[in-house]
């Protein structure tokens, strides 16, 4: 008989232990490109006819599909081989460029990009979030799916954006400061969408390398502008108000803040190597260009002043972080290549061992913001699988 002071019984606990072992499937699908039921009872401890019954529900509710048979390397009949539904669900990531440009790529539940494409828009004449909305509607007719497949958007702005007031500051883009960006998109797409810094999401990108596993500070050396991106033991450091890192907007000397004191994002930005390359005789059309420039013609004290600048940038950011290594990336950086990396190294030589070029080939902003997208939309999924323990 039971009393008032005894626990209560949770209801419907056997279909809450049936949610959990589908979850704890669907994870390892999810992290493996394909399983059998014995790959599977391995990995999750399920017993022989359970493992079975969740793989059926699974299938049932479209979240697994099954990929064929094993190969015959073994008396008996050849295991079922399961995989995550790629169609079940969809991320897409969009990513602002300085001035013009906006960049739109989708993702599907197994990881795979199924289509990308870029595209420049006059700002002036077409919106930011139009703009915005008209590539994910034409990434998305590029990748043969509906629109509203698309279960989450993750959008990477070239500025601090403001979740408080949904706008973005600290960017060169017309207009862009008026826009109500997460409101707009998220009407447009009626799922949810979540925005990020650019070299926020260029930092997540870093997160691929095994030799910054413990966390790095990114120093982002772009063609359009400088800033920091903070990546620590419990995550992206982006501020009460999204401005964490817009190093470029700091003044070099405290005590001389006036119209003509310098910024670090004209002490190490592009206007200071184009100003370095005209004083070492090194030419460029743009400070990508000087720093090959330099690079080829071995122009080592045009180098050797860039870098003691940056050394000093880096010092800053470790005496505020601390952190276990400083990366330095974007176009400058790139340009520069690892004789860039020594000058630093040499200019610094207290943080020689921590400071690394970036690991990341290709658009680094474009990589990290889709890897976002990816990871929200698996664990939207994994959450929808499990309601009961929200």
């Amino acid at each position: 008989m039971r009393t008032n002071t005894d626990p209560p019984v949770p209801s419907g606990s056997s279909h809450l232990l049936r949610t959990i072992n589908e979850r704890a499937a669907l994870y390892h699908l999810l992290e493996n490109d394909t399983l059998t039921r014995v790959e599977l009872r391995k990995l999750t401890g399920l017993a022989k006819p359970t493992a079975s019954q969740v793989m059926l529900r699974l299938a049932e509710s479209g979240l697994a599909v099954t990929q064929g048979r094993t190969t015959a390397r073994q008396v008996g009949p050849r295991a079922e081989v399961y995989s995550v539904n790629a169609d079940h669900a969809f991320a897409a990531a969009a990513t602002l460029h300085e001035p013009d440009g906006v960049t739109v790529a989708i993702r599907d539940l197994k990881g795979r990009e199924r289509a990308s494409s870029t595209r420049t828009f006059d700002f002036n004449e077409v919106p930011v979030d139009t703009a915005v909305q008209r590539m994910l509607r034409r990434t998305a007719d590029d990748a043969g799916i509906a629109l509203d497949r698309v279960a989450v958007v993750h959008l990477a702005v070239p500025g601090a954006y403001d979740a408080v007031t949904d706008t973005i500051g600290y960017a060169d883009l017309p207009g862009a400061p008026d826009v109500r960006l997460g409101a707009s998109l998220e009407s447009f797409m009626d799922c949810p969408v979540t925005i990020h810094n650019d070299v926020n999401a260029a930092t997540v990108a870093e997160r691929r390398n095994p030799a910054v596993s413990g966390g790095l500070v990114l120093l982002w050396l772009g063609r359009e502008g400088i800033g920091t991106g903070i990546d620590l033991a419990h995550g992206l450091v982006v501020g009460a108000r999204g401005a964490a890192g817009e190093l470029g907007y700091v003044p070099v000397f405290p005590d001389r803040t006036g119209p003509d004191d310098p910024t670090y994002q004209d002490w190490i930005g592009a206007p200071a190597v184009l100003a370095l390359g005209r004083e070492h005789g090194v030419a460029g059309a743009d400070a990508a260009s000087v720093m090959t420039a330099a690079v080829k013609a071995g122009a080592q004290a045009f180098m050797d002043a860039y870098a003691k600048r940056v050394a000093g940038a880096l010092h800053l950011l470790t005496c505020l972080f601390d952190p276990p290594s400083l990366v330095l990336g974007g176009e400058i950086a790139r340009a520069g290549g690892e004789t860039f990396v020594e000058s630093v190294r040499r200019a610094n030589a207290s943080l020689a061992e921590r400071i690394l070029p970036s690991a990341v080939y290709g658009d680094a902003v474009a990589i990290g913001v889709l890897d976002l997208a990816y990871a929200d939309l698996k664990g939207r999924v994994l959450d929808a699988a499990l309601p009961e323990a929200q």
